[in-house]
């Protein structure tokens, strides 16, 4: 029933009722007699203003009262028909004074008629019922009998009302009418319209209902389905009311009439009207102003008032949701359509409806390849389980085919294939598909033990499509190779490369160039060259920097069987194809010259090396070299300079102890011995423990011996730990070697007990930094934390020892694990500038960035990252990792240019956990920035691309319905929203943010 307001009657009361009146005076009256009388008139001609005052001053003068019944009465009916605020606590007292009043039945009455004036109805009615209304005056009575029947209309008590309207109705005079509206009116809202449209009728001329019963009539005929009646009677209305609060709802009226007509343009004009009028107006109208718009093929105008029909869970609604959803077809609105079939599918109030929506939907889902979570095959299924004997069950069978070959979502795909008893042959071939590309998802995510069994399970199935097969091979091959299993990884690649349907494409290129590398890492230099060989003769790769690495190895492997002049050309290759690994092919080429000993080219191609890649992790390793070369050349003075610049440069790194240890050397060979002494001193003091020190003591003591200062080296080597003694003592040395003896053959209880005592008979023994890096490796393998981090950390006082990088690669690993990220981050740091292996290197400064970002230190983990990423061969899941933690440090830090940069790069992949938060993150970052347009192309294309991660797919649905809201487009906000509440059933924080937006949109029609 439409929005608008009762009518309410009150009717006036007359409290003047026959006073008693005195006999004759025969004597003078008082002057508070004649008060008395005076106020007496004035009550009984209805002035009681004026009565109130000359009884009050009655009072005042009266003594004892004769007439304090009398004047206690007309003071009380004076205070309600003033309609004094404390009327009805004077009408109580007066009850409570003057219990057997003849008056009190009255007054009773106007306690109840108080009552109803403050539309207080439940106190009207059980005042009323304390009183016999029956001996009222017929007026009061009358009014007393419209309230009770207003009164229980009012709290809905419809039968009761009919009675005391019934009543009024056969012996009222004044209200009759009111008592036929009313009767009227109750059988309108009981559904007795023929009985209703009888009784307004019979009132519609009456003056004081005219302008309300036309209301009523025209609803009535527009129930009836009398369209033609109704549109006349409201049209009429308007004409003559356009203005009345009841003109709306006549709009309404006429327009759905004119609906039931399929007149579509008199109702737009009509219900538009009505829908500008109206604050909230009727869903009913709304669809069927929708329906007009839509049978008009106006459907942009039908998505949107059909959308005002849908805020209740009815037949309506899902009506309305489904000529949504066609009106969405027919404008190309596929997302819109989509959901709005989702909507009108998960209704079950009209089963053929629910039918037809759920197929629209399915198909909606199958043509725009939408299916952020699983619906692809999700929906139909539902559809086939819900509607098997449906006219288009064979047409969704097929499409189920289709969405198995298509699907992102591999893992519902293939349950969804396992409950099928006997699949066909192109169910099998999308199994195998579906089984390889799970198999890659998993790769992606660094996960190859698991990618390895899909792999090999698509294989299985291998008849069904070469192609696939072929890839699995090398897949599985790549997996095998990062998992350092390379035989087999050189198998799966011979295997791919035979059954490959393409021998131009790229993967063809690059599983000749990861065969290549399978081979080399085994060694097998000679079978490993022919394949990089064909590598670069394919010329399919398309990236340089494989090509180029590709003409390093090939280069490796001539180095290898010694053909130094064809691993010096290709080296100058690699430089050519790709100069991004040009540091690593000058570095060789330079060994290969001084190996040709040509040493002046050796240090012209490592100059080279040197200033063209500043920040190359070859840099130690081209100054060592470089000081190798000067002493080839017999210039010792060059070499020095070569080395001092490289232990100043990188004095964390392995070579500078030997650069160091080559200086003395230099020094003692040129007879420049207080330097060569200077110089020896530095490296055992500096490099205690290491080889190096012990080279250097041994030469220092023989300079020391040739001065003969015997006494000056026994001074400086009693300030070393175990340099006090000319030679190891032989019960040092075969106590050391027993111990490690053991521990080398898997003795480790009796290789723990013979180190300890070797380190508490021998506390600065010549072999204590051995004994305490095998008892602190014995500690870790036995999990035993602590005790490791005690003794590895003794290792670390002896900077330079040869177990200086394990010591250091376990005691951070350790500190890590225990959440000790500063001294990890430190640890890590010094690994990663000791270290001269670029693989060892590599993850120091992985380490290091972990910890950096664990630590919340964003400076060093923008530095760290940014380090790590100039390095040329970072595997996909290391860049991705550096990327990701370089552009959160980025956002944090307010810089969101930089971070945007970052996060636009990671985003490319989402099949990854970083990739899928970084696409969300590059949504988000726009959204705050006030891009909507960009936030939403964002987002749209996320859930185009898909991503096995939800919980980021999901936080993008929401992101995607705040801007739509600050786009004020509410209503696809809150479809977005339905949508995913839906279809995402993952317990965490999604449902909330779900909740309180769905909350906010409460509103939006």
């Amino acid at each position: 029933m439409g929005k608008y307001k009762k009518y309410i009657w009150m009717a006036g009361l007359c409290c003047a009722l026959p006073l008693t009146v005195s006999g004759q005076q025969v004597e003078p009256l008082t002057g508070a007699d004649r008060l008395f009388n005076e106020g007496r008139e004035l009550f009984l001609r209805q002035d009681y203003a004026a009565a109130r005052q000359t009884l009050v001053r009655y009072t005042r003068q009266a003594g004892e009262k004769a007439w304090a019944d009398e004047v206690d009465y007309m003071l009380a009916c004076t205070a309600y028909e003033l309609k004094m605020p404390d009327c009805r606590e004077v009408l109580s007292d007066y009850l409570e004074a003057h219990p057997e009043s003849r008056y009190r039945n009255r007054v009773q009455a106007l306690i109840g008629a108080s009552y109803f004036s403050e539309e207080k109805y439940m106190e009207t009615i059980a005042t009323l019922k304390g009183c016999d209304i029956s001996l009222l005056s017929d007026e009061e009575r009358d009014a007393s009998a419209l309230r009770m029947g207003t009164s229980y209309l009012k709290v809905g008590k419809l039968q009761d009302a009919a009675f005391w309207f019934a009543v009024l109705k056969e012996t009222s005079k004044d209200f009759h009418n009111d008592a036929v509206y009313n009767l009227a009116y109750i059988d309108y809202v009981q559904q007795k319209y023929d009985t209703a449209l009888q009784g307004f009728r019979e009132v519609q001329d009456d003056r004081k209902f005219q302008k309300l019963v036309p209301y009523y009539i025209a609803d009535i005929y527009l129930i009836q389905g009398n369209y033609a009646q109704a549109r006349k009677v409201a049209d009429a209305y308007l004409a003559l009311y356009p203005e009345e609060k009841y003109a709306a709802q006549m709009t309404r009226i006429s327009g759905e009439a004119a609906y039931g007509q399929k007149d579509y343009a008199a109702t737009i004009q009509s219900l538009e009207r009505y829908h500008e009028a109206e604050e909230v107006p009727a869903r009913l109208a709304m669809y069927k102003l929708g329906m007009s718009y839509f049978n008009t093929g106006v459907y942009s105008k039908a998505l949107s008032r059909l959308g005002e029909a849908t805020g209740a869970q009815d037949a309506l609604a899902q009506n309305a949701y489904l000529h949504m959803g066609l009106a969405g077809l027919q404008l190309k609105e596929r997302n819109q359509a989509r959901m709005a079939f989702e909507q009108a599918s998960r209704m079950d109030f009209d089963r053929s409806i629910q039918e037809q929506a759920l197929f629209n939907y399915a198909l909606c889902i199958h043509e725009t390849s939408y299916s952020p979570f699983a619906e692809s095959v999700t929906v139909f299924e539902r559809f086939l389980n819900e509607y098997p004997s449906s006219v288009y069950a064979e047409k969704v069978n097929d499409y189920l085919v289709e969405v198995y070959m298509n699907t992102r979502s591999y893992e519902v795909a293939l349950r969804s294939i396992e409950k099928i008893t006997h699949p066909s042959a192109r169910i099998l071939e999308a199994k195998q598909k579906l089984l390889f590309r799970m198999g890659t998802q998993l790769f992606a995510q660094a996960d190859y033990r698991n990618a390895i069994d899909y792999f090999t399970r698509s294989l299985q199935l291998g008849q069904y499509n070469q192609k696939t097969k072929a890839d699995a091979y090398y897949w599985r091959g790549e997996s095998k190779y990062r998992l350092e299993r390379y035989p087999e990884a050189a198998n799966d690649m011979r295997l791919y490369l035979e059954f490959a349907t393409d021998k131009n494409s790229q993967e063809y290129g690059l599983a000749l160039y990861c065969l290549g590398y399978s081979l080399f890492k085994q060694k097998q230099y000679n079978s490993a060259r022919d394949w990089f060989v064909r590598c670069v003769q394919n010329g399919r790769t398309q990236e340089a920097s494989v090509a180029g690495d590709a003409y390093n190895r090939i280069g490796d492997c001539y180095f290898y069987e010694r053909r130094f002049e064809e691993a010096r050309q290709q080296y100058a290759q690699a430089v050519i194809t790709s100069p991004s690994l040009g540091d690593y092919s000058l570095f060789q080429e330079g060994i290969v010259k001084g190996l040709q000993r040509d040493y002046a080219g050796k240090i012209q191609v490592l100059n080279k090396l040197i200033t063209d890649y500043p920040s190359s992790a070859y840099l130690d390793d081209a100054l060592y070299e470089q000081g190798r070369a000067f002493v080839q050349m017999e210039d010792s003075e060059n070499a020095i300079k070569r080395y001092s610049l490289l232990v100043q440069r990188y004095p964390e790194s392995e070579l500078s102890r030997k650069a160091a240890n080559e200086i003395g050397l230099l020094y003692y060979q040129n007879d420049r011995y207080e330097e060569a002494i200077a110089a020896y001193k530095q490296v055992i003091t500096k490099y205690p423990g290491s080889a190096e020190a012990r080279l250097a003591q041994r030469d220092l003591k023989s300079i020391y011996v040739d001065l003969n200062k015997v006494d000056d080296y026994m001074a400086f080597a009693s300030t070393v730990p175990g340099g006090a003694t000319f030679n190891v003592s032989e019960r040092d040395s075969l106590t050391y070697t027993a111990a490690e003896r053991a521990y080398m053959r898997g003795d480790i209880a009796g290789a723990k007990t013979s180190l300890t005592r070797y380190l508490q008979s021998f506390p600065q023994g010549a072999f204590s930094v051995d004994a305490s890096y095998y008892l602190g490796l014995i500690d870790y393998n036995q999990k035993d934390y602590a005790a490791a981090a005690a003794r590895l950390e003794e290792v670390l006082r002896f900077s330079g020892s040869k177990y200086e990088g394990k010591a250091l690669a376990l005691c951070a690993d350790m500190a890590y694990n225990q959440k000790e990220y500063a001294k990890a981050l430190n640890l890590y740091k010094r690994l990663a500038d000791r270290s001269a292996v670029q693989e060892e290197r590599l993850q120091a400064e992985v380490g290091a960035l972990r910890s950096a970002c664990a630590l919340g230190d964003r400076a060093e983990t923008v530095t760290t990252a940014s380090v790590l990423l100039k390095q040329s061969k970072l595997t996909p899941e290391v860049r991705s990792e550096a990327l990701y933690f370089r552009a959160k440090a980025l956002l944090a830090e307010g810089q969101k240019k930089a971070a945007l940069a970052d996060l636009t790069e990671l985003a490319k992949d989402t099949r990854n956990v970083y990739g899928a938060e970084a696409k969300y993150l590059v949504a988000q970052t726009y959204f705050d920035e006030g891009e909507t347009a960009k936030a939403e192309k964002e987002v749209l294309e996320y859930i185009e691309v898909s991503t096995p991660h939800a919980y980021w797919l999901a936080r993008s649905f929401v992101l995607l319905s705040d801007v739509y809201v600050k786009l004020d487009r509410k209503m696809e906000a809150k479809q977005y929203l339905l949508s995913l509440q839906q279809n995402y059933q993952a317990d965490d924080d999604i449902a909330g943010m779900i909740e309180s937006r769905l909350e906010k949109l409460k509103s939006v029609k």
